[in-house]
């Protein structure tokens, strides 16, 4: 907690003062120009060299600006790691809830409908969150439990078939 507390004062020391206004530009013809300032993103702005920022902003940055700048950087990054990392998780429990879905709704009459696509979805969202993420448990259960939907699926097809076309069973 120190440590953030740190950092914050430090920030806040090395962040100068702006008007929240911006006047207008007066050319010679009277009438005003609109002053446009570019947009950064948050991942622009975390791969961004001092020199680069010195050239967006159109001056030299001072020496705490630069350290703030770098700070703030890698907190950015921190932030950015942390944010794809809950994706990922998200992805992976998504699979596996929809493949316990998809299984549970097997054995319920008019709701088991539902269970094909679900599975193949289960099996499509699980595979991409492995690939981001091979260790994923959720995924890894999410692609198991959608694969034993559809084979219990094509099982059910084929017994229904082979009843269809054998007829009776029996003598």
């Amino acid at each position: 907690m120190k440590i953030q507390f740190a950092i914050f004062i430090l920030l806040f020391c090395s962040i100068q003062a702006y008007p929240a206004n911006i006047p207008s530009l007066q050319t010679n013809t009277g009438f005003s120009e609109q002053i446009t300032i570019p947009a950064i993103s948050l991942s622009v702005i975390s791969t961004m060299k001092i020199k680069e920022i010195e050239k967006t902003i159109g001056r030299k940055l001072k020496l705490k600006e630069k350290i703030a700048f770098k700070i703030f950087q890698w907190e950015i990054k921190k932030d950015v790691k942390r944010i794809r990392k809950e994706g990922e998780r998200d992805k992976g429990k998504t699979a596996m809830i929809l493949g316990i879905i998809a299984a549970g709704s097997l054995f319920i009459p008019f709701v088991n409908l539902a269970a094909f696509p679900l599975a193949i979805l289960a099996i499509v969202i699980g595979s991409n969150a492995k690939k981001e993420d091979p260790k994923n448990r959720k995924a890894r259960t999410g692609v198991t439990l959608g694969i034993a939907t559809l084979a219990f699926l094509v099982a059910i097809a084929l017994i229904v078939v082979l009843v269809l076309t054998l007829g009776t069973i029996g003598p």
